[in-house]
Formats: C-alpha cells, structure tokens, sequence
C-alpha cells in the first residue's frame, strides 16, 4: 500500500511497496546493497520491521557475510528478531514482489523522499503544538524548526545525483585558448612552489615513520598563516598530538582556534553522514583537507584494502565529496616494507594511485625524527596528473621518480622544531648521498664568521629570524652555518619567549667581545 500524503490525512507519507522492493533488490543482489546505503539508512523506512531487516543486511554486509533470505533469517533468529519482522518466510516473500533488483537504487530514492516528507511534517507539526500552547521562547522554535527542515532539504538533495558527466562538455575555452590548468598553489616549498592542487584528491604516501604527518602539518600551518581553513580527519593520532606538533613548529594557539579543524572519528559512518560531513566541510571553505590513515580509514568504512573496487569506493564516499568543496584533499597512506617491490604504490594497490589526480609523493626516510635530532627525508613525485609541479623538481640519474623537496625537521627541546620543506640542490653528477660541495662548504664557513660577528655587536641573544635579517645572502646557508656553530659550541641556543630559539655567544667569548 502506497500513502504519499496528501496534507490532510493523519497517516504519514510512506510507500510500503517501494520499502519491500529496496530489502528485496538487496536481497537479491551485492551490488544493490552498496548502491541503497549510499541514499537510505534506516529510519527512512516507515515499518519498523523493514528497518530491523535493513540494519541486519547491511551489518552483515559490512563483515562480509553471504546475503540472501537463508543467511538473513538466521541472523535475524540468532539476535532474536525473526517473529518481530514477519517470520522467515517474509523474506521470501520480499524477494518475490521485488520486480528487478537493478531498480533497487530507484526504489530507495522513493523511500528517501517519503522519509523527507515525514521529516518535515514532523517538524511543522511540532512547532505548531508549541506555538498554540504558548509554551517555549518564539524565537528558539522557529530556530528549531529552521535547523530542521534544512536538514530535510540537505539530506534529500543531497541524494540526488545531478552532476553525473554524462552530458557533452563545452570545449570553447580549450579550443580558445582561455583555458588555463590548475596550479599547485596549496602549502608551499620553502622556495615558494606549492605542493598541492586545489579541488583535486592528492597524496603522500610513505613507510612509517617517515614524515608525512610532518609534511602535512607543515602545509597546514603555511595556509593557516595565510587566513585560510584547515580541516584535519585523523584516523591515527589524536588532537593533543596534532594540536602540539603544529605548536612546536610555530603555530599560534590564536589561530588554531579560529581556522584549524581537527575531526577524529571514533564509529563507521552511514553514507548520509559523509555527505552531510562534506556539506560541514564546504560551509568553513578549507583550502587544505588532511585525511591521516587511509588504512585505518577503510577499515573503519568496512572497505577490503586490497580490493580495487573497494578503494574506488573510498574515493568516491569520501575523498571526491571534500575535493569537490574545492579544497586540495591530501590522503596520508603508507607503502609496502620492500623498497625494491613497492614502485609508486601505496600500501593496497595501483587503484589507489590511480584515484588521484592531483599529485601524490613518496616520502623516503633519510635520517629519523626525534628529539633534539634533525630528521630528514626525501619527497619524489610519484604522479603528476596536471602535470605543474614535476617542473620544478629535478631528475634523479636512476632513481626512476623526480625529487621535488626535502623535509627537514630540526627538534631543539620538547618545546621548539624547525620545519622546513627545502627545494632539491642540483648536482653535476651523482655523488654519494651526504658528500659536500666544495663551494657550498666554504660560503658555509664565511657565513659562519658574520653570523659571529653580528652575535658579538649585538651583545645580546637573538632569535633565528633577527640573525637571518642581520646576515646578508641566501637564507637557507645562514640557517645551515647558524646550525653547525650551535653544534659545535660556537654559539649557545636556548629557548626564549613564544617557543623563539635565543641565539648567544658562550659567556666567555661574550665577556672576551
């Protein structure tokens, strides 16, 4: 029996025969199954008993359980539910009324839009009562009522697939040369260069431990420093850790608490939640999602890691949605163990690089991290779809991918670390990893001298920044000499004001000046 509603009638809009061919089409087929649960959960379903039997499929479904009306019934037995829905032969029953499970999807926009109508009958209807009894603040009803039939109008729209590429493009801004490609202008290299593209799905894929949690924070601070939205979903580490990390490298707790986003899901998700996530999303206008943890990612959504059309999957539940926001999506993924096996793929698969197309970097550990270490490692495009960035990096003789960047991490203390992503230095030939330039050595050593020369004028500590602007010539050497004179006892750092780094001459010298 069909009841759409005709805005007299006492019973609520539902389409019982639709709610029997949307579990019967699930019945019958996989496919339909994961179709459905990207429209539908189950309180849109009008009959308690189609929503227990929903529920149960798509459990069992997301284990990896056989479905079919045998398997079904006995998991209904088992959890003591199978009289409450109609016996086993309603099963059966289900499966025979259903005309094609290929319309599944069909039929469970129809129970969508039923389950809409409800939702926003209810809530006129509520307000109403509250309004005629004369009891609650005006204002905080029609805010309740507001807030609740938007989410109707967001999760109905939200189903309904408009932008499917099926239609002819317009080619006149190719053909016209006003078409201009997307550049990598989200995070940025410490010469400038972005490292990701916006609106698109990128990547940094590397072993544990490697680094790509640093990258990641590094590229957030430099947009956060910007004015612009970041939003974090970390399926490993927690906030305090992010919050901290992002502390140690400079960031203001000022600005982390207007423009920093951190999201740790904790329960699998229904397909409604991450499109009203993505919504969530797209209202702080980001210019930067970070998904820490495909793995963990997949394994929470129930996806099959190695599994090409699961990983399609993922990509099209969650990392398309924020994409589409408009934001540079960066997927955080480890790699195979054996350097020699693992080519370009993450850890899964080649479907997962296949799924980006902005771009994706291997991030390989040269020196580790820690405290009051530098930490180095080595970042290689592994794809470049829009093909902007892999002209800024340089070819690396027989290592078969372009090295774009090195990150360095300089920890002094628990409470200070300089973060640095720096361009590639290119090199005449293929010298051993670590072997120094001649001539970087020595404007090394005489930038040494005048960074002891200005610490002896200016008679008292200065941070890295004031010695940088004190120094003449090229940043990055003033650093690398500040640094081996702390190393070697030349100079003494200290932590100062604002998690600042005080750079001094040792008191002898200073008294000696």
């Amino acid at each position: 029996m069909t009841d759409v509603g005709d805005g007299l009638s006492r019973v609520p809009p539902h389409d019982v025969e639709a709610e029997q061919a949307v579990l019967g089409g699930m019945l019958l087929s996989e496919q339909a199954i994961k179709g459905v649960i990207e429209i539908i959960e189950g309180p849109d379903f009008y009959r308690p008993a189609h929503e227990t039997i929903f529920r149960v499929i798509a459990a069992m479904a997301m284990q990896g359980i056989p479905i079919d009306p045998i398997t079904v019934a006995a998991e209904l037995t088992e959890r003591g539910e199978i009289a409450r829905v109609g016996g086993a032969s309603y099963l059966h029953t289900l499966v025979q009324q259903t005309p094609t499970a290929a319309n599944a999807e069909y039929y469970a926009e129809i129970v969508r839009k039923a389950a809409t109508r409800r939702n926003v009958l209810e809530a006129v209807e509520s307000a109403a009562h509250l309004a005629r009894s004369g009891d609650g603040d005006l204002d905080a009803i029609l805010d309740t009522l507001r807030e609740q039939i938007t989410a109707a109008a967001e999760a109905s729209s939200l189903s309904r697939r408009s932008d499917t590429g099926w239609e002819f493009s317009d080619l006149s801004a190719v053909l016209n040369g006003s078409h201009k490609p997307v550049t990598p202008v989200v995070g940025a290299r410490d010469d400038g260069h972005g490292l990701f593209y916006p609106g698109h799905v990128n990547g940094i894929q590397g072993e544990s431990e490697a680094g790509k949690s640093w990258v990641a924070l590094i590229a957030a601070l430099t947009e956060i420093n910007r004015g612009n939205h970041v939003v974090y979903i970390d399926f490993e580490d927690s906030e305090a850790g992010v919050v901290s990390r992002l502390l140690l490298i400079g960031a203001l707790p000022r600005d982390l608490q207007e423009r920093f986003h951190y999201v740790r899901p904790h329960i699998t998700p229904a397909p409604v939640d991450l499109r009203l996530f993505a919504c969530r999303v797209a209202e702080v206008e980001p210019t930067l999602v970070v998904v820490d943890g495909v793995t963990e990612a997949m394994s929470m959504l129930g996806l099959e890691l190695k599994d090409n059309t699961e990983i399609a999957r993922f990509r099209r539940l969650l990392l398309r949605p924020l994409a589409d926001t408009g934001a540079a999506v960066v997927s955080l993924d480890h790699v195979v163990k054996n350097s020699e096996s693992r080519g370009r793929y993450a850890l899964g698969g080649v479907h997962k690089l296949n799924g980006v197309d902005g771009v994706q970097y291997m991030l390989e550990a040269v020196h580790p991290f820690g405290i009051n270490v530098e930490g180095r490692s080595r970042l290689r495009i592994a794809k470049d779809r829009p093909a902007q960035v892999r002209k800024h990096a340089l070819p690396s003789g027989k290592h078969p991918l372009h090295w774009f960047a090195d990150l360095v991490v300089k920890s002094e203390g628990e409470s200070f670390a300089e973060a640095h992503i720096y361009p590639p230095i290119e090199r005449t030939d293929e010298t051993a990893e670590g072997e120094k330039d001649a001539k970087s050595e020595a404007e090394i050593a005489r930038r040494k001298g005048k960074i002891l020369a200005v610490l002896e004028k200016a008679g008292c500590p200065l941070t890295t920044n004031g010695i940088t602007s004190s120094v003449p010539g090229r940043t990055p050497v003033t650093r690398a000499a500040l640094a081996r004179l702390v190393d070697s006892g030349e100079v003494v750092a200290k932590p100062g004001p604002k998690r600042a780094m005080m750079h001094s001459l040792p008191d002898k010298r200073q008294a000696k000046a």
